[in-house]
């Protein structure tokens, strides 16, 4: 059986953990804001850069072993740089299928404003500026994701008290399903990709 790696993917505020928890795939899995909150005695505030390093190395770790080992997993990111690109290659290469659920809340004001939320009920946040680079870098790197992993599911999940509306699906870059019209952050991110 192919081994599979799953990313659940998006910026921060989406609603990743809440709408597809890695968890719920029945696969070994990574969540780095729920391990941080682990070594920061359950806390998922003020999470010093010292904790995050330790994360970020032990998040690498996990996905390295794991295609090493030659099984599944999933895990979480917001897409904001090139590292899950670079993981996804090498799981290709060593023969796995990779899978993409990807969604965000909307607009940078509406996740900035879950975050937030978020952030004064006890769970995590970030400083808004940081905030703001993570939402741009990750639309900025969504068509990447539409023209490289195998199979990509893109979700708007703007609708409060409703559940995320799959708005794109693709494999290999070529669509299988598109809502008309796109979501405006979509067909905004979108522009340079032409189906």
């Amino acid at each position: 059986m192919q081994p599979k790696m799953i990313i659940v993917a998006g910026p921060p505020g989406s609603g990743k953990s809440t709408a597809f928890p890695v968890k719920d795939f029945g696969l070994d899995y990574f969540n780095a804001d729920d391990r941080a909150a682990e070594l920061n005695g359950g806390s998922y505030q003020d999470i010093s850069p010292a904790i995050r390093n330790v994360v970020n190395k032990e998040y690498e770790q996990f996905v390295l072993k794991h295609i090493q080992s030659n099984k599944s997993f999933a895990i979480e990111t917001t897409l904001r740089t090139e590292i899950t690109f670079r993981q996804a290659l090498e799981a290709r290469q060593a023969g796995f299928q990779i899978e993409m659920i990807y969604l965000t809340a909307g607009d940078l004001n509406t996740c900035l404003t879950r975050v937030i939320a978020r952030g004064l009920s006890g769970g995590h946040s970030a400083p808004v500026e940081q905030l703001k680079k993570i939402y741009r870098a990750s639309l900025k790197n969504l068509p990447r994701a539409i023209r490289d992993i195998d199979n990509i599911r893109i979700y708007d999940n703007s609708f409060a008290g409703k559940p995320p509306e799959l708005v794109l699906e693709a494999q290999f870059g070529q669509p299988k399903y598109m809502l008309t019209p796109l979501p405006e952050w979509l067909s905004e991110s979108m522009k340079e990709i032409e189906f």
